[in-house]
């Protein structure tokens, strides 16, 4: 990608989160972003030829970054107990989402977004986070730390756990995001490993 295709997605990228967060999704038009921007709406649409996959698009930007600092965490954090590590990442993953949950929050109940959607388990954020959590605790299988259980089928649950919807729910029940991770490394990763 030459470097003014890659400057302009930045651009729209950037724009069009401004926008959703002081609008709101639905109140922020294609029109809106490409004159935000300053370009035409023709090349916006050529880029992106829906809200629904303008939004899809930054959620990925986003979770690219958010791969990145997962990856460098474990990089720099290879010797911590596996424990602390899934902790972490199980920790920050509720940050990350917590980040944009109002316009996420929008986005899951857009009508508009039903061309969008795609089978969970075969989106790269889900196959990265599964993979990850799996090797983890192979690793802490491997040490005697675990308690007996299948990985790839706890690693699957752990990923798919915290969906957007049920962010949602927990965020409107009254549940902070501290909380949520919080209970959800007590609940769900501190009791699969072994108490001395």
């Amino acid at each position: 990608m030459d470097k003014g295709k890659d400057r302009l997605r930045m651009e729209i990228m950037r724009t069009a989160q401004q926008l959703f967060d002081k609008h709101g999704i639905e109140a922020v038009s294609m029109h809106q972003v490409a004159k935000s921007v300053g370009i035409g709406q023709g090349t916006l649409y050529r880029r992106y030829p829906s809200k629904s996959n303008l939004c899809l698009c930054l959620m990925e930007t986003k979770f690219d970054q958010f791969k990145k600092s997962i990856v460098e965490y474990l990089q720099e954090n290879a010797d911590a107990p596996v424990v602390e590590r899934l902790s972490r990442i199980m920790t920050s993953l509720v940050g990350f989402m917590n980040e944009d949950l109002e316009w996420v929050k929008a986005l899951i109940h857009s009508e508009k977004l039903e061309e969008a959607r795609v089978n969970l388990f075969e989106i790269p954020p889900f196959v990265f986070l599964r993979e990850t959590i799996q090797g983890l605790l192979e690793e802490a299988a491997a040490k005697g730390d675990l308690i007996a259980l299948d990985p790839m089928f706890t690693s699957s649950v752990l990923a798919s756990s915290l969906r957007p919807e049920l962010m949602v729910y927990l965020r409107d029940s009254g549940y902070s995001s501290a909380q949520i991770a919080e209970q959800t490394v007590g609940t769900f990763i501190k009791t699969l490993f072994v108490r001395d």
